[in-house]
């Protein structure tokens, strides 16, 4: 990808609809992130009708049509194969399904079957760790083991490499991502946005949140951020810094119940 511009990376989570609302007994604030079918359908077509097709890091090259995009799935819920994998498919798209590894199978949460016919159908399956731990919080030796773990039984029961990796939680260091591709995953590792100390070499995302218009996502497509957005996303630093990443979840908890 010498010479071409970074690509634009769409973070999803949860797709909803009236038969599949969003899912039960997650982390706190996760809702915000939950897409509706019909939002999730509109910002796929809008982008196809700006002459975006979104692809693979693999795949894209200086000939590649439109804005480069990548969009991608964190987490590993049941309505991203029910729900979102339909609209993919029929569009001719590809994308990244990011496991979180011991929620396999378990209720709401793809299981094997499911993540075979998304390879199968040509997406690529990554890591979203072993149990969804912010690794920051972690000793080296726990880090290595839910990266490695994460990553060998996928392999033993996909049986295929996984090489594609996201940062869980949204927290991560040099440290963390050096032991990544030490372990085996390929560069660039995704994670959510990019700090900007991170000297490692790794691939940032936008968030699309429950909220978005289509207007804001246009907004996104072209780079851009709200003013207030940008407030919010300064104050957030702000508290990262301050409290790290056990108090600012906490806070940030606290804030969502309040405004519940």
């Amino acid at each position: 990808m010498d010479n071409i511009p970074a690509p634009l990376v769409f973070m999803y989570h949860g797709i909803t609809s009236p038969s599949m609302p969003s899912l039960q007994g997650r982390e706190i604030g996760a809702e915000l992130y939950d897409v509706t079918l019909d939002n999730f359908k509109a910002q796929m077509q809008w982008l196809k009708a700006q002459g975006c097709k979104p692809q693979l890091l693999e795949d894209i090259n200086a000939q590649s049509p439109g804005k480069k995009v990548i969009l991608t799935f964190d987490d590993g819920e049941m309505n991203n194969f029910q729900l979102a994998f339909p609209v993919l498919k029929e569009l001719g798209w590809k994308a990244y399904f990011f496991i979180i590894v011991k929620r396999i199978g378990k209720n709401g949460y793809m299981g094997w079957d499911e993540l075979k016919k998304l390879a199968q159908a040509g997406m690529v399956i990554g890591s979203h760790g072993l149990s969804h731990e912010i690794l920051t919080n972690l000793l080296d030796s726990q880090i290595e083991e839910e990266l490695r773990a994460s990553k060998k039984y996928l392999e033993n029961n996909l049986g295929f490499t996984i090489y594609t990796l996201s940062i869980p939680r949204g927290f991560c260091n040099d440290k963390i991502i050096e032991t990544a591709y030490q372990l085996g995953f390929s560069s660039p590792v995704f994670v959510s946005e990019k700090p900007v100390h991170l000297k490692s070499p790794c691939l940032g995302r936008v968030a699309v949140k429950a909220n978005w218009s289509l207007k804001r996502y246009e907004v996104a497509l072209k780079g851009g951020v709200p003013w207030i957005e940008k407030i919010g996303d300064f104050l957030k630093k702000v508290l990262k810094t301050v409290f790290r990443e056990s108090g600012y979840n906490w806070i940030r908890g606290l804030l969502i119940r309040l405004l519940k």
